[in-house]
């Protein structure tokens, strides 16, 4: 299986950016693989796990948590920008928890208030709020 270029980023920094032997993305029509010579693509992605083969069997692999945006592959180039995204091993569950519950009582607070400001507040607080979650689903923490 031939190595092709993958490149991994979110709007702040790249995450990822090294030669692969396939990936495992995750779509917004499902997960579909990539591997060298693949057709030229444009997709926009789903909440998951972006699992990265760096060598052909699979013994070495790389896993991260993705969360909107885009895929593209070109020649031998796939490029995977997400909106919200990390490494998988990066991720500390007891500090998301804590997040999220902070976070969840920051919401019951904001759902009762009748204020503009505090409805908008609260759609950012909902977005973060399904970004820990999937955090902790990707790592079989929300259990």
């Amino acid at each position: 299986m031939a190595n092709f270029r993958c490149t991994v980023a979110i709007p702040t920094r790249e995450l990822f950016s090294g030669e692969i032997s396939y990936a495992e993305v995750p779509g917004s029509e499902g997960s579909y693989g990539v591997m060298a010579g693949h057709e030229t693509l444009v997709t926009t992605n789903r909440p998951g796990v972006l699992t990265l083969w760096l060598d052909p069997e699979g013994h070495e692999k790389r896993f991260f948590v993705m969360n909107g945006g885009f895929a593209h592959v070109m020649g031998n180039q796939l490029s995977v920008l997400a909106r919200m995204g990390r490494d998988a091993d990066d991720i500390d569950i007891e500090d998301v928890r804590k997040k999220l519950n902070d976070l969840n009582k920051e919401i019951e607070r904001l759902e009762k208030s009748s204020s503009e400001a505090d409805a908008a507040i609260l759609e950012t607080h909902l977005v973060k709020k399904s970004w820990y979650e999937l955090q902790l689903h990707a790592v079989g923490a929300d259990r």
